[in-house]
Order: C-alpha cells, then structure tokens, then sequence
C-alpha cells in the first residue's frame, strides 16, 4: 500500500446531522427547543445538541468517526438521549421532513437569521422553520482541503483533487435517487405537495415550477448545482458564489465576516450538494427520516464515496447512462449528464417518486451499485432500501396512505388531523431507535 493511500485512508472520516421537530403531546408544533437543550445538556454534557433557526427544532451532531456504524450508533444513543429528556418536558420528536398541518414557526434572535429573512425575503424565510433534514458528511481527499485557511488548495496534477472533482459529480448524480430514498415530506402546511414537498420549498428551483421556494431567487445559494470538469472550477465556483454573496450582504448593511459561521469563503451555501468549512463533503437534500433509513443512507454513502477515493475510481458523464444508471466496470462509473439530473430526475424525484418507472430504476441502480462496495457483513444494513424498493413504498408513501385509510382529504387537513396523524407518525420513534442501536451494537460485537 503507497504511503498516499495510507495517508488517504487516515482522513476518511463521517459524521451525521439530524434534525427534530418539538411537539405537543397532542401533536400540535410547540416551541420546545430550548427548554429540551437545556435539559439535555444538564443531563447528558457529552450530547451535542444545539438550536436551529426556529424555536420549535433542534438538531443532534455526531462528530466524524471512520467507521459509519461507530458514529451511527452514538447518534442513535445520543437520540435515545435527547428522547427521553424530551419525554420528561412532556414532548415529543417529530422525525419526518416537513409536519404535516399548518403553522407559523417562531425563531431565535441571530444576526445570520436577520440578514437572511432580507436576503430572501420573511415569506420565504418562514420555510426555514417548516423543514428538517439529514445531513452526511465525508471527509474529502487528503490534502485536497487548507484546514487554516478553510479553502480548498489549487492543486496540479494531483490525483487525490482529481478524486475530489470524481466524488463532487458523483454526489450530484445521486442526490434525485438518495433524496426518494429518504423522501418523507408529502404535506406542506395542511395540503399535499409532492412526495419531496421539502425539496421543492426549499431549493425553490425553476424546474419544480414553485416561485415561493426560498432559494427561487438566488439559486446559486441552494439549488443542486452543475458537474464540475476540475478542480479550479470547484475553487472558482466557491470564490464567485463569495463574491456574489458579500455584495448582497453589504446591500443590506452587515459585515460579511459577522455572519460566516467559521470564517470561511465556504459558509454562504445551503445545496444539496456542498463542500464546507470542516474540510467535509455535505450531502443535505435528505429528508430527515427514521433510524433505519438514516443507517442505510449513511451506510451507502461511506462505502461508495470510500471506494471513489481509495481506488481513485473514475465518474464519468455519459449519455448512455441515461438508460443504464451508475454502470460500474471496475474503474469508472458511468452518471448521467449534470442537465438531465438536474431538470429531469429532480423533478421526478421530488413529484412523483417510486411511482415512476425511471425514478424507481435510478434508485435501484444506485443501491446495486452500492452492493458492490459494502462488505458482505454490513448489507443487512441496507435492507430497509431493498423493502423499500419491493414495495415502492417511501416513507412519503406510507403517510399518504394512513391519511387515505383515515379518511381524510389530503388537500386540506385540518389542524386536528395533522396532529393526530404527527402522533401516529411518531409513536413507534422510540421503539425504532431500540431495534437499530440493538442491531448495531451486535453488528459492533462481531
């Protein structure tokens, strides 16, 4: 093994965010985030929980550890945790894109929020506080990233910034299939939307025909962006998403420096697809999800992005994959053209889902690809994608169906139901989190 490898293989690290919605114990959104961090730390020091924009949210962090079950399992006992803080302030967790009845969140006083609600407007701001996502992360190559600075180096002739280049394309390619893998926000505000509602009010791109999304009017800030042919597109794309950013910032009367969270260049971006200032690659167009979802997720994640990287294997776009998704010969992985991810499986994704037939060979695809990776003893792990894809059932889909089997019309459900079907949604929460740390702590054990 070549001392690069070994190098390389030193700096593969993973870490998960999830975020929760704070509920009533009726089901009804309540503003329990604070009190429920304030427990937690009193309680549990050593979980890192902490405040999201909006008063009725928090989120639970797990710092990067090599190994995906290792720092799965801490999250899943962080989150046993943070349930059972939440039980004695008579809440519950909410674990699902998007609640399902109409509310106006309230939010936390920052100067970071203030400038965005002028940025992007309070109407659209306000989808901040109605969506919760799963957000992976994966070290990027080794010394690929300034870790003072928090830029990425402009490296020649560099393999590992060519597997840089590979690995950004790559998590391009997969967000449409990752993202109905994950789906589970079919209602926004009371009405059914899509099967990702989350996706389409949040990125706000013009594909998904939803003018009020809060990145409609500034793209470059949320939506899923091109593939990138080098590394010096990836260095200049950062530097003109900065610059487009510290103008819009001084329109309106802040310092730029005031509101980047690590004085970094990288801190002005919400996409799907993004590389940060913690030297990590964020994958964040995921619904948050239940434990079995967010393990198979990160499980696909680690092993294929590991094998990009370890390997130096090749992604590459091509017309022909259109027809035969994520092709693998052993060097190169074939991905579809940037355009037809963007304006056709997006849309697909998010609308329709499972249902669709090239939606549906998309994610099959990817989970096959992802066999090919992932130690015959870990595959169990990706089962609850295979069930899914047996069934043609997402999460979204099983929502949709309890408010068919309840009766209810799904185009306006009043506050009474949405609380009663948040409820439902959540009970089985705790149970779940003891099958899966239970599950990965045998795993663990082997």
């Amino acid at each position: 093994m070549s001392n690069s490898t070994k190098k390389l293989q030193k700096a593969l690290k993973f870490g998960i965010e999830f975020e929760f919605f704070t509920l009533d114990e009726s089901g009804h959104m309540t503003n329990g985030s604070d009190m429920l961090i304030q427990r937690v730390k009193r309680k549990y020091p050593e979980v890192y929980i902490k405040r999201e924009c909006g008063k009725n949210m928090v989120e639970i962090t797990t710092p990067p550890n090599i190994e995906v079950p290792n720092a799965t399992l801490k999250a899943i006992e962080d989150l046993e945790k943070v349930m059972e803080c939440a039980r004695e302030e008579n809440l519950i967790l909410y674990a699902y894109g998007t609640y399902p009845g109409s509310f106006t969140p309230e939010f936390h006083s920052d100067k970071r929020y203030e400038a965005q609600k002028k940025i992007f407007g309070k109407q659209r701001f306000l989808t901040n506080g109605r969506c919760i996502g799963l957000h992976i992360h994966y070290s990027l190559p080794w010394g690929v990233f300034d870790s003072l600075k928090k830029i990425i180096k402009p490296l020649l002739r560099s393999k590992n910034s060519e597997s840089l280049v590979h690995i950004y394309n790559f998590c391009i390619a997969m967000d449409p299939a990752i993202t109905t893998l994950t789906q589970s926000s079919p209602f926004y505000q009371g009405k059914f939307l899509a099967k990702d509602s989350r996706m389409i009010v949040y990125r706000g791109d013009k594909i998904f025909n939803y003018p009020d999304g809060v990145f409609a009017n500034h793209p470059e800030f949320g939506a899923l962006h091109d593939y990138k042919s080098t590394n010096t597109d990836i260095i200049h794309a950062i530097s003109e998403r900065f610059e487009n950013w510290s103008k819009i910032v001084q329109k309106i009367g802040y310092n730029i420096y005031t509101l980047a969270k690590h004085g970094s260049i990288m801190d002005n971006a919400w996409n799907p697809v993004k590389i940060n200032a913690h030297g990590t690659i964020e994958i964040r167009g995921m619904d948050m999800n239940h434990p079995d979802i967010i393990v198979a997720a990160a499980i696909l994640i680690k092993f294929i992005l590991k094998a990009i990287q370890e390997k130096f294997i090749v992604v590459k776009p091509s017309d022909s994959c259109k027809d035969s998704p994520f092709e693998f010969d052993g060097k190169t992985i074939l991905i579809p053209p940037s355009t037809y991810v963007r304006n056709k499986l997006q849309y697909l994704s998010a609308y329709e889902g499972l249902a669709n037939e090239t939606m549906y060979k998309y994610c099959f695809a990817l989970v096959q690809l992802a066999k090919n990776f992932i130690p015959e003893k870990k595959l169990f792990l990706l089962k609850p994608f295979d069930d899914m894809l047996d069934t043609r059932q997402t999460a979204s889909d099983r929502i949709v169906k309890a408010v068919k089997d309840a009766g209810w019309d799904k185009e306006k459900l009043t506050p009474k139901e949405a609380a009663a079907l948040a409820l439902e949604l959540s009970v089985s929460l705790y149970d779940e989190i003891a099958i899966v740390k239970e599950r990965l702590t045998k795993f663990l054990d082997k």
